[in-house]
C-alpha cells in the first residue's frame, strides 16, 4: 500500500488506499471523425487522374479529396489500376474509361503470369511483369495491347 501511494499519480487512490476508478474516466469527450472511402470518393479520385494524371497526390487531395492525405490517395489509385507500382504510369491521364481498361488488362496479365496478388499486379523476382510489358509495348504506361 505504502508503494502504491509512492508511485500513484496524484487523485489516483481513494483515501483508504483503494484506486480511484473516476481518475481513469476520459474527463473529455473527443469525437473523432469517421473517414470512410465510398463511390464518391472514388469518383473524384477518377476525376483526378484524368486532370492530374497519376503521381499528382498532393494536387489531387487538395483539390477533390481534402480529407486524404496524398499517401492514401496514392494506394487507392494503385488499387483503381490494379498495379502495385504506379512507376510506369507518372505522368499517365486517363479517364474513368481508360483507367478500367488499364484494371482490366493489368488483371489479364497478372492472371496469366500468376502475379495478380490482392487485387493488384506485382512483380515476381523473375521480372515477368516488366518482361511482358516491354514486348507488348506497355513499358511506360499508355493505352492496353494486351
Amino acid at each position: 500500500m505504502e508503494m502504491r501511494a509512492k508511485f500513484s499519480p496524484q487523485r489516483m487512490l481513494a483515501e483508504d488506499g483503494s484506486i480511484n476508478q473516476e481518475f481513469f474516466k476520459p474527463k473529455t469527450l473527443v469525437i473523432v471523425e469517421d473517414k470512410k472511402w465510398g463511390d464518391a470518393e472514388r469518383d473524384l479520385l477518377y476525376k483526378g487522374i484524368e486532370k492530374y494524371g497519376i503521381g499528382k497526390w498532393n494536387e489531387i487531395s487538395a483539390e477533390l479529396l481534402p480529407k486524404w492525405d496524398d499517401q492514401a490517395i496514392r494506394v487507392k489509385a494503385s488499387r483503381l489500376m490494379g498495379s502495385q507500382s504506379l512507376a510506369r504510369y507518372v505522368a499517365w491521364k486517363g479517364n474513368k474509361a481508360a483507367v478500367d481498361a488499364e484494371y482490366a488488362a493489368n488483371k489479364a496479365l497478372g492472371e496469366r503470369l500468376g502475379c495478380w496478388k490482392a487485387g493488384a499486379l506485382v512483380e515476381d523476382n523473375a521480372g515477368s511483369v516488366k518482361k511482358a510489358l516491354a514486348a507488348a509495348g506497355r513499358g511506360a504506361g499508355g493505352a492496353a495491347l494486351l
